[in-house]
């Protein structure tokens, strides 16, 4: 199925390039039709890039569960040292 949605969208990609350089030839490069047709491209682009973009890259592994048996040690509060101690100028403005 995904593959049948992104050759049914390449197709219509390619219709609608072949009926915007159509209406440009026509047209003599003054139609608004030619251009609104090369904008509206994006949209079967934007549905071929979401169908390879569900699919699972790494498969269907099961993740192993993370054991955070540390969660009750609390660690000792470090208070930082005084800019001015530790040798840093104060800046003038």
């Amino acid at each position: 199925m995904r593959r049948a949605g992104g050759t049914v969208s390449w197709l219509i990609i390619m219709i609608m390039i072949l009926l915007s350089a159509n209406s440009f030839l026509k047209s003599g490069g003054d139609s608004i039709n030619a251009w609104a047709l090369l904008l509206l491209i994006p949209l079967p682009l934007s549905f071929i890039i979401s169908e390879y973009s569900k699919k699972d890259p790494y498969g269907n592994r099961e993740l192993e569960k993370w054991d955070d048996g540390d969660d009750d040690v609390s660690s000792p509060e470090k208070q930082a040292d005084d800019p001015l101690e530790a040798g840093f100028d104060i800046p003038i403005l």
